[in-house]
């Protein structure tokens, strides 16, 4: 394809060399531009793209784009363009035969629920004969392969990529995940959605959003520009009515909303909950008619992402028939609440509950499973290293205020010292201790896998033991090394 013809749409500043040459790919990382490809220059937080546009012109790109312009020698040609990272995602769809135009697209953002809502339309979407793909913090799949993921949203480049695979291996639709950060590095440029579904916003990344205000911003950069700027005639935004920020985002929304809800009046809402540790049964009422259904998630907050996906699946059409049994036949989700078998009368769970919100929601679940068990709820947690710090206290408030018995370790403590990580975290715990056999009504056991055979070697018939932080992860990553670590592992293996 011509680069004039990949740069349609796009505001060019400026262009050096001609804009007719024959472009076969795209590339982000100079390392990876070969002959034929158009190198687009990304600026990040430490270095700017353009300063390795030589390299990727050495390597045999005949084109850079640039927020600046860059200094490369020959033949190349240099497009000066306001924003590179939103051109990446353009030209890539562009290049790619615009992916998502053709199949059925669903947009998850916010800052829970975004993974089991994602599983949720994947169920969904095979129950009214869609194949599908899903793309998120688990790992990105369709028919035929499964990628373990490296970031909840990839790169716009690869995102178009992973589209026009799922399109080639019979995808007529897609799930994915759309991180805040996404949103505001325009990784989702290019994507054409058919819905949105805002979740809930709680304080998270406030290491890299400058409060709560400028996180619902970009939060709402779906509802505001996104979401129309697809072009789908029929984009619809299905917003939590719950949630405070939900209201103020359907008030921004420029596409029809439908809103959810379990307590407030929404369009889609539920009566008769109940759940157990087999999952949950409720009625749903929606616009298009109401059923019955049963799912094997637990809490009201799994409730809550039911809703969710239900509501989207109406307003993309699906019949309330398949909705309810594509909820039906999902059977879990990897690391969210995902119970570990044994045969020990301890009902142990892992999940990746790892913001103080998520993890009150997780503790209060469980310990409302633990109605008529007689037992106590022993919580292990620790937080991640290089990451907000502000959250530490109150995610140890959040657990001391609702766990019998508490023991703090490491997550994945990063470049940071896992010692200073917990030292943050117990001024939260201290201020509820929860009474327990020991004397100060907490634990503090560095090493995860020995925090966890603690918390095993404490348990009793009737006890519930929630190891909480890292979910579906198989690895912990300390200093410059990731090694493997999988907490359902290790407790199916203690508890044996």
């Amino acid at each position: 394809m011509k680069l004039v013809e990949l740069l349609q749409g796009i505001d060019v500043r400026e262009m050096r060399g001609s804009a007719e040459v024959e472009v076969t790919d795209l590339a982000y990382d100079a390392a990876d531009a070969a002959p034929g490809a158009c190198f687009v220059a990304i600026k990040g937080t430490k270095r700017d793209g353009v300063e390795f546009a030589g390299d990727a012109v050495a390597r045999g790109a005949i084109a850079v784009v640039s927020e600046r312009p860059a200094e490369i020698h020959g033949n190349a040609s240099n497009v000066v363009v306001d924003d590179s990272r939103r051109a990446l995602g353009f030209m890539s769809a562009r290049l790619l035969g615009d992916p998502s135009a053709s199949m059925t697209v669903v947009g998850v953002t916010g800052t829970s629920g975004k993974t089991t809502i994602t599983y949720l339309m994947e169920s969904i979407f095979a129950s009214a004969g869609k194949p599908s793909g899903v793309i998120g913090t688990v790992e990105c799949r369709f028919p035929g392969e499964r990628i373990k993921a490296t970031q909840t949203t990839p790169q716009s480049l690869d995102i178009q990529r992973l589209l026009a695979r799922m399109r080639k291996s019979g995808c007529s639709a897609c799930a994915l995940e759309v991180s805040s950060h996404a949103l505001t590095q325009e990784r989702v440029a290019g994507c054409r959605f058919d819905a949105g579904i805002f979740t809930n916003l709680t304080p998270e990344h406030m290491d890299y959003h400058n409060g709560m205000d400028d996180y619902f911003a970009a939060k709402a950069i779906l509802f505001e520009r996104i979401l129309l700027e697809s072009g789908k005639p029929a984009a619809v935004a299905a917003i939590n009515a719950d949630d405070p920020y939900g209201l103020e985002m359907a008030r921004r929304s420029t596409v029809p909303v439908i809103l959810f809800a379990l307590k407030n009046p929404a369009d889609v809402t539920a009566s008769d909950l109940k759940f157990d540790s087999s999952g949950l049964r409720m009625r749903v009422e929606t616009p298009a008619g109401s059923f019955q259904c049963r799912s094997r998630l637990c809490g009201s907050f799994n409730a809550q992402n039911i809703l969710a996906a239900v509501a989207a699946a109406v307003r993309i059409g699906i019949p309330i028939e398949k909705i309810r049994e594509g909820i039906e036949n999902l059977t879990y989700v990897p690391g969210r609440f995902e119970a570990v078998k044994n045969d020990r009368g301890v009902l142990a769970l892992v999940d990746y509950a790892h913001k103080p919100d998520a993890l009150e929601n997780v503790l209060s679940h469980a310990k409302e499973l633990m109605n008529g068990r007689g037992g106590r709820l022993i919580a292990v947690f620790g937080c991640g290293g290089d990451r907000d710090r502000k959250k530490r206290p109150l995610m140890g408030r959040a657990v001391a205020g609702l766990a019998d018995i508490v023991i703090v370790t490491s997550d994945n403590p990063r470049s940071e010292s896992p010692e200073a990580i917990i030292e943050e975290i117990l001024p939260g715990v201290r201020e509820q201790a929860p009474k327990f056999s020991g004397e100060v009504g907490y634990e503090v056991i560095v090493d995860r896998r020995e925090a966890i055979t603690r918390a095993v070697s404490l348990a009793r018939r009737g006890d519930v033991i929630v190891v909480a932080g890292k979910g579906h992860e198989d690895y912990q990553i300390i200093g410059d090394r990731r090694i493997h670590f999988d907490d359902r592992e290790v407790l199916s293996e203690l508890l044996k």
